[in-house]
């Protein structure tokens, strides 16, 4: 089985083909740091760059076709995306885990910090080689436009690292009680 978890601004839980998909906040730094980048990569079609790493498929029925050279049961992608972006198609081995819409409010031409991040997270693969596929497909749907990619990666953890507050409050009281039982030692 292949668990897909999309990370975005959006608070929302869609099931496909028993596949689930969650959408909400994360810091994509989170989950893209540490990943190892040996890959070989290939793009169909025409696509735009920027210095900071974004790569567009801007032309439809365009993919970039990306094969790990190391096996991994993981693989991330990051989509950062602005007005002019629209619907795209992921394939893991030939196999579609995810398709959805890339758009997104930010005005076009925007730095990567004023883009809407959104991560895809696909665990549960056999530890093994695979291909990615990130297609722009020739939908009808309102956001037909480019699909952007910032970064990608594998070699991910499973294990989600604690929200700041689930660590700060159990540690605030056992700093409280070792207060306690010192000043009742004196």
């Amino acid at each position: 089985m292949i668990l897909i978890k999309c990370r975005s601004q959006l608070f929302v839980k869609i099931a496909i083909d028993s596949v689930f998909i969650r959408l909400n906040s994360y810091n994509h730094n989170r989950i893209t740091s540490g990943y190892e980048s040996y890959f070989d990569t290939s793009i169909s079609g025409k696509i735009w760059t920027n210095s900071d790493g974004r790569l567009a498929i801007i032309s439809e029925n365009s993919h970039m076709l990306i094969t790990t050279e190391y096996p991994t049961d993981c693989f991330c992608i990051v989509f950062a995306s602005d007005r002019n972006d629209g619907y795209a198609k992921v394939y893991v081995d030939g196999e579609k885990v995810w398709e959805g819409d890339t758009w997104a409010s930010p005005g076009r031409g925007q730095p990567i910090s004023a883009q809407t991040i959104r991560s895809l997270k696909i665990t549960g693969l056999e530890s093994s080689t695979h291909s990615i596929k990130i297609e722009n497909p020739n939908v009808d749907h309102v956001h037909n436009g480019h699909v952007t990619i910032y970064k990608y990666g594998y070699n991910c953890s499973n294990t989600e690292i604690p929200e700041y507050p689930t660590i700060a409050l159990p540690m605030a009281a056992i700093l409280g009680l070792a207060f306690v039982f010192q000043r009742r030692k004196e």
